[in-house]
């Protein structure tokens, strides 16, 4: 956990299912997604909540971690979760189930395992969805297939400080089977500064335990080489000490003096203070206190960039602290 700490901020590896004579999720009906959670309910009982029924922060903390979707408040069907010790079930949300291991940092194998054995179970009661020429039938036709979705969102300001770095881990990573974005939260204007997702492409493999390999093994590559160069960035960059910290100086000002009222403009401060705390500096501001920060502001809760209550929130904590 320790080495992939501020690089890796959340990872999921999903198999997704649905349950044959339903519509998918966004066109079925509330009865039948009624029915669907009783047959979850039959097979996992207490274990089995209602949406209705998470406090605010796990379900924040679920979509953070790309467990639920953003609109999943919206939905018409009835939406359930089990939780597990090494799982967590969503149903439909997105498709009828879901199986969720969350934060597998670089073992995917092992998380596809979990998975894998979960779906087995399963599979000896429930009838899922499946033709032999397309595989599982998914509700997004690019998991159709194998049914695997794998997400990761990383933090990557040293390897990729350009344009150029960045088209170039692209291309290379397109030839692996994985796919790299910059990452665009809910409400932001711009992409979020340095953070970027990645993602699995292709549910059509002869082989699906070697490219979860080959997955793990890229992941693997990139943690180490943004290590590297965070411990070289001032030497590649050019940038001496007094600029840093003069930079750190003017994040801290515009959080402190509530210059910073949009959320793009507070994501820029917070994540800038991140960046230079991971490289060693005194940012004023803990990595936790950072952390609590950039959870909070980023809610569903607030509506749109410039929210009066998020800035509220932020204009209070800097008053309290």
């Amino acid at each position: 956990m320790e080495y992939t700490k501020d690089i890796i901020l959340e990872s999921n590896l999903t198999l997704r299912r649905n349950i044959e004579g339903f519509d998918f999720p966004a066109s079925m009906s509330l009865e039948d997604s009624l029915k669907i959670v009783e047959i979850f309910r039959g097979i996992y009982g207490d274990k089995l909540v209602l949406l209705e029924d998470l406090d605010e922060n796990t379900k924040e903390s679920l979509i953070k971690s790309f467990v639920l979707t953003e609109d999943v408040d919206k939905k018409l069907a009835q939406i359930a979760l089990v939780f597990d010790d090494d799982y967590i079930l969503t149903i439909n949300d997105r498709d009828h189930v879901a199986i969720n291991i969350r934060n597998f940092n670089l073992d995917a194998k092992k998380a596809y395992k979990i998975a894998g054995e979960v779906e087995k179970t399963l599979d000896e009661t429930l009838d899922f969805a499946f033709t032999p020429d397309l595989g599982y039938l998914c509700q997004d036709a690019r998991n159709a297939g194998a049914g695997l979705e794998i997400f990761a969102k990383v933090f990557l300001f040293a390897l990729v400080d350009d344009d150029k770095a960045y088209f170039g881990l692209k291309q290379s990573l397109i030839h692996e089977g994985i796919y790299i974005s910059k990452f665009l939260p809910k409400y932001y204007k711009r992409f979020a500064d340095d953070i970027y997702l990645i993602k699995n492409v292709g549910n059509y493999r002869k082989n699906l335990n070697e490219y979860i390999g080959t997955f793990e093994k890229n992941m693997d590559i990139l943690v180490r080489n943004e290590r590297r160069f965070r411990r070289d960035y001032m030497h590649l960059n050019h940038i001496r000490n007094e600029e840093i910290e003069d930079y750190i100086n003017i994040m801290v000002n515009n959080i402190k003096g509530g210059f910073a009222k949009s959320l793009d403009l507070m994501a820029k401060n917070l994540y800038g203070l991140k960046k230079y705390r991971a490289l060693g500096f005194d940012t004023d501001f803990s990595g936790q206190e950072l952390d609590y920060l950039l959870y909070n502001l980023e809610k569903n809760k607030y509506k749109g960039n410039r929210n009066e209550e998020r800035y509220l929130f932020l204009e209070e904590y800097i008053k309290e602290r």
